[in-house]
């Protein structure tokens, strides 16, 4: 499994939801980062062999880590 922190902040409140639930459904799971200004990042644990960053459930535009395997 990987995992990524992807950083939603470049996103509007209601399309931080939509990536999540996009997320929530195409990864083993996820767990939302909840900051002052309310939904602030994701944290995505991958098991798919496609790759994350390229894949179609990817917010484009935001910022990605990887975490796991670093």
């Amino acid at each position: 499994m990987q995992r990524y922190c992807v950083d939603l902040s470049s996103l509007s409140p209601s399309e931080r939801e939509e990536a999540c639930e996009l997320l929530s459904g195409f990864s083993h799971f996820i767990e939302r980062i909840i900051g002052k200004n309310g939904l602030e990042a994701v944290i995505v644990n991958w098991t798919s062999p496609n790759n994350f960053e390229s894949s179609s459930v990817f917010p484009k535009g935001c910022p990605c880590v990887r975490l796991f395997p670093n």
